[in-house]
Formats: C-alpha cells, structure tokens, sequence
C-alpha cells in the first residue's frame, strides 16, 4: 500500500477541487473561508507533486488534465466529507425551495411534524417564484433541495448530475368562491359555459386551453377576467370573490374543507379529470446522497401519498412513483 503515501495534502485538494467548482482563486478562497494566496499557494503544490498543469492559463479554467483529476477526486472527497459528518453525527442545514403556493397551503403547516420528527435536521424553507437552477459544480456548505410544479408542456431541462423524483401528479379543476358562483347569470351546464365566465388566468392562458382542450372545448386564446402572475396569487383573487381559478388540492386542501372555495361542477355534462404537469423533487447528486436529505425525501413521498386521493392513479396497487428522466 505504498501509493498511499504519495496522496497530495487534503488542503492541496480541497482548494484545487474548489478552484473548479468556483472558477476562480478567489471564489474559491471565498468558498473556504482563506486568503486567496493560500489558494493559488496549493493549488501550484499540487501541480508541481503531479507533475502536470491542472490549469488551462491562456483561457482560464481547466486544463484536460485539471478536468480528467477533478472528476476521479471530486466524488471522493464529497464521500470523504459525508462519512465524516456523519461520524460526529454532524447533518448540514437543508435549505428547501418551492414556490409560494404549495410553501404556503401545504408545506408550511407540515413542516413542523418533520421536524419534531427529525430534530437533528435543520431546514430552511425558502419561497421562490422562479424555477431553480441547480449547479453541481458549486461549492456550498448548505444542501440545496427544490419542489417545483413541473408542467407537462415544459419539461425539465437540467444540466447532468441532477436528480429527480416525481412526488405527485395532481388533478387540475376549476374552483370559485361560493360568492362568484351565485353571481353567475345561470349554473354551467357543459365545460364551455366557462367561456363566458369571469376567468382568473395566471401568466397565461395556456394551462386554461389545455384544460378546456381536455373537456373537448377547442379555443384558441381565453379571455380572462383577470390576469396574475401565479396560482398563488390567481387563488388569493378567487377567494375574493373575483372570479374562477384552476387549482389543485395541494394549493387549496384547506380552503375546501372551510368552504370559501368550492370546485365548479356543471349540470349536463360532467366534467372529466385533467392533469397539467407534477410536482417534482429535486437536488444534485452530492444533495441526494446525503442523510438529512434522505430523511427529507422520504417523508415528503409520505405526504404526498397521503394525499393521494387528488392524483390520477387511485388503485393501491399502482406502481411507485419513479425517477424522472432529465431531458438534456
């Protein structure tokens, strides 16, 4: 085992290893906390111990070289430092991103149940409106998980060494304030009486045409009666009485059960069962390695069964939910 001896210091390592995930030396002594001249100091040791060029100093970056090293002792020294966490019983912070409607009505009253039942875990739950970008070649202390509602028109579009997992795939109905349903001239009686309804539209009316698409009701644009930027926002609106939003239970379980929403039925024809997208988990590989995001992970594909009466598949005996694909 004499090659064991020839390993470069782990300093020597670490600051190379952070040199590229950040692309620069004083990212990178931002990263770990040091002087950017201890940085640049390793990171000629290591080259002059290997006898090659890690960097390319014409363009910036890598080398072939550099690039060939980083990727064999990058997951080593990823495995290296979760092992060790894990030995002093040591879990990172978890910061968890979702948009404001599923934070809001459906995560945010559950989080405290994880957390009593997984004290050790600490996570930070973060609103966000835009779709989050995972970069599995940043450094970050801080584990990095995301839920977002993935529509089916617009598939994920990853970069490589991100994970994903599909959690549900929840019916999409129409629901009104009991309010705004008694102002309506006459009750609905097919799926295109709607039309003529005062329809809350989000940033668009793509998910409406899809919807209507799917009660064979062909329109090329819907005229809304108002335009917000998001569910959350277009469901604040119906609660107000303004009009008729689509939804799912995730974003309104509780305003059902309290009755200042109510779905929107029609007396002739029944409306038929639509699903627009999924709500889809998230991380980097190095995240989804880690316990405190298994713990998470875990408990969250339990939630979200238990609410498994909104999604399509009702039969008990459905497979499970699987990975999802990342489109290129």
């Amino acid at each position: 085992m004499k090659w064991r001896y020839h390993i470069p210091p782990l300093a020597a390592l670490n600051a190379f290893v952070a040199y590229a995930r950040t692309g620069g030396i004083r990212r990178a002594a931002v990263a770990l906390g040091v002087d950017h001249a201890v940085v640049s100091r390793h990171l000629r040791d290591l080259e002059t111990a290997l006898g090659v060029g890690l960097r390319n100093r014409t363009e910036g970056g890598l080398s072939p070289q550099g690039h060939e090293y980083y990727a064999r002792i990058a997951p080593l020294l990823d495995g290296l430092a979760r092992a060790t966490a894990d030995m002093r019983g040591q879990m990172p912070q978890l910061t968890l991103t979702c948009s404001h409607g599923i934070a809001y009505h459906w995560l945010l009253p559950r989080l405290p149940a994880f957390r009593q039942l997984h004290p050790g875990v600490d996570v930070l739950l973060r609103p966000v409106d835009s779709d989050c970008r995972f970069d599995p070649e940043r450094i970050d202390t801080v584990l990095h998980a995301d839920i977002r509602y993935i529509n089916d028109l617009h598939p994920l579009r990853d970069p490589p060494r991100i994970q994903a997992l599909e959690l549900a795939r929840p019916l999409v109905f129409p629901v009104a304030s009991p309010e705004c349903l008694r102002r309506l001239a006459h009750p609905p009686r097919t799926a295109a009486d709607l039309l003529h309804a005062p329809l809350l539209i989000e940033d668009n009316d793509t998910e409406w045409r899809v919807w209507f698409a799917a009660q064979s009701v062909n329109v090329a644009q819907v005229s809304g009666h108002s335009r917000l930027w998001q569910a959350h926002l277009a469901l604040a609106a119906a609660r107000a009485g303004e009009g008729i939003a689509l939804a799912n239970t995730y974003l309104l379980e509780d305003d059902l059960k309290a009755g200042r929403l109510v779905r929107v039925t029609t007396t002739d024809v029944p409306l038929r069962d639509v699903t627009l997208g999924s709500y889809v988990l998230r991380s980097t590989d190095q995240a989804w390695q880690a316990r405190p995001f298994a713990l998470l992970r875990t408990w969250l594909e339990a939630q979200f069964h238990t609410g498994s009466e909104t999604l399509v598949t009702k039969d008990h005996h459905a497979p499970p939910k699987k990975r999802l694909p990342i489109m290129p």
